[in-house]
């Protein structure tokens, strides 16, 4: 048996076009229901969500769930998976919900938005969820074993440090953690036990549906570990490939017993000196909300980016148009975003085409015909942003 407390939230998509209730409570008991665990779910919901958990429980025998009433159902819409999301209602406006007491052997706990509560486990999975505030596990919990699940932002926030060695410091002595696992995106995932640390790598998928894919990573390695007995740096890197699979597919996969390996490794390399030119409108408010998101996104993963907007600025002088080429032939990659069929941006992919560079495209209304004459080029086009700028990290 594995105990679960964790949201249920409703998540809409722009990017995807999709609605769906998940949030990361209920993702992590898909996870392991669909691999043959007892789950016992601990969440928090209106009368819909607690209908929607009894259809699941319906074809899911292993499951049982306690939904502790809250008039609040809590949405998370995103523009794209990689950007911040608006969260309904503002989370200053969320009420609070005491969870009684959770005694069990087997425990992975989220942050929740609405809820507090308290554990004592023996094998405790912590994954926090949040970077605002977010608590120690030592706050709420007791455990014999305990993992931390975070990014990098969150082990800053937790600890108050910002250095590597003091954040582990933090966390094997302070919080008496039996291992740290630290995620970063597209790059992979650090495991840190007390005296040594083992990289985690990604694996480059065809899409990358990324909203829960956290959340699968955690429920996975709480799998592996749990369920499967298997060692802390196994269940993490059989984690990392089920995450794969999950942002490819949308599939729960134990990948155990895999022998074929569909995807590929990602081999971590330092990209703090290569550059990602920004190829696109920004004339109407959409097109310069959508330039301003895309830079940020590459900027959080620690590359620079030329942006003709952001390091330029807009005027018809000539000296534009030439600073517009000198970042281009300094860039490595090339990011166009077609929608419309910008001159500019077609202009500026040309060139690319024509010194041979790589170029990532992203679209939604474009005919292939559209862009015929890229077809020769080095261009890989695709139609989900969040899966375009990942595979441009992965292509640096």
């Amino acid at each position: 048996m594995i105990n679960v407390i964790g949201g249920t939230y409703r998540e809409i998509d722009y990017d995807n076009l999709s609605y769906e209730i998940f949030g990361s409570g209920f993702r992590a008991c898909k996870f392991l229901l669909e691999n043959n665990c007892n789950v016992n779910f601990i969440t928090i919901g209106n009368a819909d969500v607690e209908l929607y958990l009894e259809t699941n429980r319906n074809g899911y025998p292993k499951f049982n769930f306690d939904c502790i009433n809250n008039y609040q159902p809590i949405t998370f819409k995103y523009s794209f998976s990689l950007d911040n999301p608006l969260i309904f209602p503002s989370t200053t406006n969320i009420d609070k919900i005491n969870i009684p007491f959770l005694n069990g052997d087997n425990i992975v706990c989220f942050g929740m938005l609405e809820g507090e509560y308290t554990i004592k486990g023996k094998k405790v999975v912590y994954d926090p969820q949040t970077t605002i505030k977010p608590k120690k596990f030592t706050e709420f919990g007791e455990t014999e074993e305990l993992i931390y699940i975070i990014n990098k932002a969150e082990s800053e926030s937790i600890s108050g440090y910002t250095e590597d060695n003091d954040i582990k410091r933090f966390f094997f002595e302070k919080e008496k953690a039996k291992a740290v696992i630290i995620k970063n995106g597209p790059y992979g995932a650090t495991v840190f036990l007390n005296s040594t640390q083992h990289k985690i790598s990604s694996y480059v998928t065809p899409l990358v549906n990324k909203i829960g894919s956290g959340d699968i990573f955690t429920a996975s390695f709480s799998y592996y570990w749990i369920e499967k007995g298997l060692p802390i740096e196994k269940s993490a890197e059989f984690a990392s490939l089920s995450t794969a699979y999950y942002c490819d597919l949308q599939a729960y996969i134990d990948t155990t017993s895999i022998v074929n390996i569909k995807y590929t490794k990602y081999t971590y390399k330092d990209l703090s000196t290569k550059q990602v030119y920004i190829a696109a409108p920004f004339f109407s408010l959409a097109e310069l909300i959508l330039v301003d998101k895309i830079r940020s996104a590459f900027l959080s993963f620690g590359v620079k980016v030329f942006s003709p907007f952001h390091d330029i600025g807009i005027g018809n002088e000539r000296i534009i148009a030439e600073k517009d080429i000198e970042g281009l032939t300094k860039s490595d990659i090339i990011f166009s975003v077609y929608d419309n069929l910008d001159a500019g941006t077609l202009i500026e992919s040309g060139y690319a085409f024509a010194k041979d560079k790589l170029i990532i495209g992203y679209h939604r209304t474009c005919a292939p015909k559209d862009l015929l004459m890229l077809t020769p080029s080095n261009t890989t086009i695709f139609t989900n942003l969040t899966t375009a700028i990942y595979q441009t990290i992965w292509n640096l």
